[in-house]
């Protein structure tokens, strides 16, 4: 995260304080309660250093601290003045083309990949507590939002915003019916719901949710190749449909959590193996890969 950036943002917890009351109420990708279970189930697979780091920051068992910081940045990016951050949340691919290309899909660093590969260079390095502890909070949220397919997917239609759809009676988007309206569905909480996903599916492999440089830049890419299958036939969502996609969207939320684990447990410093990263994934090498990914794009996030 640039020094600018940061100077820009430094009040925000304060005037999250004063204005949150008053704000309205944000889209979110997942909805609060698909953020709460990706938070909840990597809670759970933390390393002890990982532990470690996120109570001392947020200063609370880490299941509770993540469960109740993980949507921050979507009630940051309700209150007025601050819509700035909007873009950190997703990018846009042209359709039929997965392939992340910086310049192009993330001019500036201004997207959820250039934002999530910032914010844990922040979390890591940083020597400013108040610097790391938003840091913190914004990896929790923007892991969960790039496995949200709709948040790497088409420009054209915005990530599905304007295909009208009806769903159970009511009108809603093709986003809205992604973020949240399948999920809710099956009427659980965020505890309830994560206790059924970790019984109902299997942990990813170690393959599949091991850290390194480009993993943001992957994890973009897999979503897009997902996002052809959820445009639905015809404007009505039927059963079928719901009982094909909702399955899908939950190994998402789950792929998230063990990714956002085995993330922070790099951040943290945990050993190689625990954390996922291969032995010859350096933190000298991500730094250069992160050097490389602002160069490409034409800055860092301002």
């Amino acid at each position: 995260m640039t020094p600018r950036l940061l100077r820009g943002m430094g009040c925000l917890t304060f005037a999250m304080m004063v204005c949150i009351a008053a704000a309205p109420t944000p889209a979110r990708a997942w909805g609060s309660v698909g953020h709460e279970v990706v938070a909840e189930l990597a809670a759970r697979e933390l390393g002890p250093q990982a532990r470690a780091m996120v109570e001392d920051l947020l200063g609370d068992r880490a299941s509770q601290a993540m469960r109740e910081n993980a949507n921050w940045p979507d009630q940051v990016r309700a209150l007025e003045g601050l819509g700035i951050t909007a873009p950190f949340h997703y990018l846009n691919f042209p359709r039929g083309e997965c392939r992340y290309v910086a310049r192009r899909d993330c001019p500036g660093g201004r997207c959820v990949v250039g934002a999530l590969e910032r914010f844990s260079e922040q979390l890591r390095d940083s020597s400013d507590r108040e610097q790391r502890i938003e840091a913190l909070k914004w990896v929790l949220h923007l892991v969960a939002d790039i496995h949200q397919p709709l948040h790497a997917g088409f420009g054209d239609d915005r990530g599905g915003n304007d295909v009208q759809l009806r769903f159970e009676g009511e009108g809603t988007n093709l986003h809205a019916l992604i973020d949240s309206g399948l999920l809710r569905q099956r009427k659980l909480g965020a505890l309830d719901y994560a206790n059924a996903l970790q019984a109902e599916h299997p942990a990813p492999t170690a393959e599949a949710t091991s850290w390194d440089a480009r993993a943001p830049a992957r994890w973009a890419e897999q979503s897009c190749g997902l996002v052809a299958s959820l445009y639905p036939p015809g404007k009505r969502i039927d059963r079928a449909y719901a009982d094909r996609v909702r399955p899908m969207l939950e190994e998402r939320l789950v792929l998230a959590a063990h990714r956002l684990a085995r993330l922070l447990d790099a951040l943290a410093g945990e050993p190689a193996e625990r954390a996922g990263m291969p032995h010859t994934t350096s933190m000298v090498a991500t730094r250069a890969h992160a050097a490389a990914s602002r160069a490409t794009a034409g800055g860092g996030i301002d």
